[in-house]
């Protein structure tokens, strides 16, 4: 992490908690409804989409780790509600100082982000089953979940400058 870049405590706690469980209580029952459909078509499916967010999660932790986040082992306001993140990297990492590659970052970053896709991407063939509408009802719903999760969470939050999906709504803002 850049030496001149450091979060933001002043968001230390995070102060929008009601607006996140708003935000992340209906996404994860979507998600919780693909995952039981994929379960009656095969419990392979089920597992490789749950397999998506625990590796969104695992691939997150060094990159909670290398930003110094202050809400690690705590309540983190993390996009799709990969909160175990926050509790891996305590586990792995602890507070320790850790070997800091921002090319192992990038690459944990993009995997994490390619998790992330998996979850919206992976079960849209099944989906498109049931329904063209319920297919696109399910893609409108993840992409505005994520305007307003970026537009609304991301800007309290305390690595909104250094996190991709912070960085991002720095863009969209003007910031």
């Amino acid at each position: 992490m850049s030496a001149e870049i450091k979060p933001d405590m002043s968001c230390v706690p995070y102060r929008r908690k009601g607006l996140y469980f708003v935000l992340t209580i209906p996404f994860f029952a979507v998600f919780i409804s693909v995952f039981i459909y994929l379960w009656t078509f095969s419990l392979l499916l089920s597992t490789v989409f749950l397999l998506f967010y625990l590796g969104a999660c695992l691939f997150q932790t060094y990159c909670c780790a290398y930003q110094d986040c202050p809400y690690v082992g705590g309540f983190c306001p993390a996009i799709a509600g990969i909160i175990p993140a926050s509790i891996f990297a305590k586990l792995i990492y602890g507070r320790r100082e850790i070997t800091r590659s921002k090319r192992r970052f990038d690459i944990h970053a993009i995997i994490a982000t390619a998790c992330g896709l998996g979850l919206i991407v992976f079960p849209l063939p099944w989906i498109l089953k049931l329904n063209f509408l319920f297919a696109a009802g399910y893609v409108a719903f993840v992409v505005a979940y994520l305007l307003i999760f970026f537009l609304t969470i991301c800007p309290a939050c305390a690595i909104r400058h250094t996190c991709p999906g912070g960085k991002l709504q720095c863009i969209i803002l003007n910031r």
